[in-house]
């Protein structure tokens, strides 16, 4: 019976929130195997002890006082039920309104029933949830001991119809809430720079660094985003994302690396402003999409960079782009279509930025021997005036998925070298997937993108990227890849295939990689390395024997709950057999972080970073001319806050 009580308090005590602290009984030590529980127990007033102050463990419960206990839990959970119900207004529906005739819109709510909505906690129907299955395990214990249960005055079906009761209520205020849902987060960043040895560096943004201490070059930054959902009937919805701080102004683009950042006036963009609605096309449902919506596609084709690379941002880092115009998507079977049209030149904010630019570019170096690889498009196409798009995914049963997509961009006429003058992109794409055993999946991914003027093809070799990769997930805990990758020197879709150190988007390269992750406890590793060479296609770019190895490699521990500290380290190092008769500069990254939770929707982050290069005698690798090495630290704080 002793353990019938203790399985009692283990199922039922999470539920509650903690009462008034009650001090376990000297006779139950610390360490014994039933003392968590006794504990949790005492503290719900589930359980109590004896009048001389002691617990006595051992000696046995009689069914008297087993009914004594379900009675005092039951009591427990219908002071929740109260607890619950206060906080729901008064006079809701206990059901969903209903039309009182077919052509007679259901009636909105009034502005102060809407704030009363708001303010009801949004974890109430989880906490309902909650109840009910502590509800449930105790209605089985009062079946057994329902004769005992009814000598203490005791009504379980009572509190049940309460319960149910309760449910219906909540229901129908969340069906209420859906039709208007407000959202957002808050994010304060805190960084600067400081010079190592009185040199600088370049961070992994691609930026340098500035000269001087660390307190002499802090900016701080910060935004706030709002997301508005409301549904404009039983089908159609709309949905707005305001930002506004100076993050964005300090970034100087969200799609695109600019000039240094640096800190400025505070700006407000319209992230996102669109409705959707389904439609019938000939008997066949199409979700339409209009006004400014987010889009993306596939790395290779169509997805916005990472323009910062030591924040977490989800808007940021998400790779959508936000443009004016329509999106449709329809599902036909296993088939499944999407077609876009948007003018992407007038996304800007309102000091008149365009923020969100869709870009070309033809290499990221004219020359390696001349300039280290960075992310800046040499040769560049620029921002496009308006882009257009269809895509088609085939589902080949369960295990294998097809896909293709064709982009056009277009823009005013612009001189690219070496090929003349361009006003057009044309990017084509295609992908596998498949997993045809049991954790294995194999990956194909292919784009090409043609250059045109008008109608007339300019260049159509040596433009395209080639992805292959092979994973195997050994456990929830291991996993392996492998793969090869191969982009060819005037690959210019505005995609975003990472990055090698900082420089992004690396073209005119192939080799193989490999990574891993693997988690050991309190412990999770993240490696990952490739060895690359040039193409050699055409010969000013990367040299065909010149080779880089890249390597990154994390440990992550979660110390707590709360709180996880990290390590990691970056390296790249070149070996220029080709371009610099032999030379091998490094690059090498060194990063120190914890991340706190503070609550389940804010987290603190700190990282500190210190960077340092050695050119090796190559004039095109010098940060600091004349001096081989550079050093310097890059501190980043960010608190964000969901809401």
């Amino acid at each position: 019976m002793k353990r019938l009580l203790i399985g009692l308090g283990v199922a039922i005590a999470m539920t509650f929130a903690g009462n008034a602290w009650a001090q376990v009984p000297p006779d139950v030590p610390p360490g014994h195997w039933a003392y968590d529980a006794i504990e949790e127990l005492m503290r719900d007033g589930i359980i109590k002890g004896y009048p001389d102050g002691t617990f006595k463990g051992k000696a046995p419960l009689t069914r008297y006082e087993f009914a004594i206990a379900i009675r005092d839990a039951l009591a427990a959970i219908r002071q929740q039920i109260d607890e619950v119900r206060a906080q729901i207004p008064k006079g809701q529906p206990t059901q969903p309104s209903q039309p009182t005739t077919p052509t007679q819109p259901q009636p909105g709510i009034t502005a102060e029933e809407r704030a009363k909505l708001q303010g009801i906690p949004a974890d109430t129907a989880q906490r309902l949830q909650k109840l009910e299955e502590a509800m449930a395990r105790i209605n089985r214990l009062a079946t057994e001991f329902q004769d005992e249960m009814a000598s203490l005055g005791v009504d379980v079906e009572s509190v049940k119809r309460d319960l149910a009761n309760l449910r219906k209520r909540v229901e129908a205020i969340e069906e209420e809430m859906k039709r208007f849902r407000l959202s957002g987060d808050v994010t304060f960043v805190v960084r600067g720079t400081n010079s190592i040895d009185n040199r600088t560096a370049i961070d992994l943004n691609g930026y340098p660094t500035a000269a001087g201490g660390l307190l002499g070059n802090i900016d701080v930054l910060h935004e706030l985003g709002l997301n508005i959902s409301s549904k404009l009937g039983d089908t159609a919805s709309a949905d707005v994302s305001l930002v506004v701080g100076n993050w964005l102004p300090y970034l100087g683009s969200a799609s695109q690396f600019v000039a240094r950042p640096a800190a400025t006036n505070t700006d407000i963009v319209l992230w996102k402003a669109a409705v959707n609605a389904p439609i019938s096309v000939f008997g066949t449902e199409v979700n339409l999409t209009i006004g400014r919506f987010e889009n993306r596609i596939n790395p290779l084709t169509l997805w916005r960079p990472d323009v910062d690379v030591y924040t977490t941002i989800d808007r940021y880092d998400n790779g959508y782009y936000s443009m004016d115009g329509v999106k449709a998507a329809v599902g036909i079977g296993s088939v499944q279509i999407g077609l876009f049209a948007a003018r992407n030149t007038n996304v800007n904010t309102n000091n008149g930025t365009n923020f969100m630019s869709l870009n070309g570019g033809i290499g990221a170096s004219a020359n390696i021997a001349a300039a280290h690889p960075a992310h800046a498009a040499v040769a560049g196409i620029g921002a496009f005036d308006n882009s257009a798009g269809a895509t088609v995914e085939v589902n080949l049963g369960e295990k294998v998925s097809l896909s293709g997509e064709v982009i056009t961009a277009k823009r005013a006429t612009t001189n690219v070298a070496p090929f003349g003058n361009v006003n057009r992109l044309n990017v084509y794409g295609g992908h596998l997937k498949a997993n045809l055993i049991d954790r294995l999946t194999i990956t194909a991914d292919y784009a090409q993108s043609d250059l045109l003027l008008q109608e007339s093809n300019v260049n159509n070799k040596d433009n395209w990227a080639l992805l292959v990769g092979v994973g195997y997930t050994f456990s929830e805990n291991l996993s392996l890849s492998a793969g090869y990758r191969e982009v060819r020197p005037y690959f210019a879709a505005p995609g975003y295939w990472g990055r090698i150190g900082y420089w992004h988007n690396p073209t005119d390269i192939k080799g193989a990689d490999v990574a891993l992750a693997w988690k050991l406890g309190a412990f999770a590793i993240d490696a990952k390395g490739g060895i690359y060479k040039g193409s050699n296609r055409p010969a000013s770019f990367v040299g065909k024997d010149d080779e880089i190895t890249h390597i990154a490699a994390g440990v992550l521990w979660n110390a707590s709950e709360k709180l996880n500290l990290n390590v990691s380290y970056e390296g790249v190092l070149w070996n220029l057999k080709t371009s610099a008769a032999g030379a091998k500069p490094t690059e090498n990254y060194v990063t120190l972080g914890v991340d706190y939770k503070v609550s389940d929707n804010a987290l603190l982050k700190l990282l500190y970073q210190v960077v340092d290069f050695n050119a090796k005698g190559v004039n095109a690798w010098r940060v600091n001319p004349g001096d081989d090495k550079a050093r310097a630290g890059v501190a980043v704080a960010q608190f964000s806050v969901k809401f």
